[in-house]
């Protein structure tokens, strides 16, 4: 008689860790699906611009997956960010997410 293992919904892989049972995807494909879904729910040239950030090392983690460094867009200046909200002038507005804000989503998922 054969158990049948628990696998990942998302990949196939089986699944060990009991948080990772109970949730049917192992960590590392959680965290891409958070992602995927966080990308959906902004515009593509912020997610564009988040992702070039993100490639070119603009973003530094501070204090774990919580605060970012985030370099400006001359190049000059030095914000700080977190998933929450951004210390830029778009952020500060509050009309819309600056893609400052998508980057460290992206990092924190």
């Amino acid at each position: 008689m054969t158990t049948s293992r628990p696998t990942c919904t998302r990949c196939g892989r089986t699944l060990t860790a009991t948080a990772s049972v109970a949730r049917g995807y192992g960590r590392g494909c959680q965290a891409k699906i958070r992602a995927a879904a966080l990308v959906a729910d902004h515009k593509p040239a912020q997610v564009a611009k988040a992702m070039e950030l993100v490639a070119d090392g603009g973003i530094v983690s501070i204090r774990g997956r919580r605060v970012f460094a985030v370099v400006s867009t001359s190049g000059t200046g030095r914000y700080l960010t977190a998933p929450q909200a951004c210390n830029c002038a778009a952020g500060r507005k509050g009309h819309t997410v600056c893609y400052h804000r998508v980057a460290a989503q992206l990092l924190a998922a």
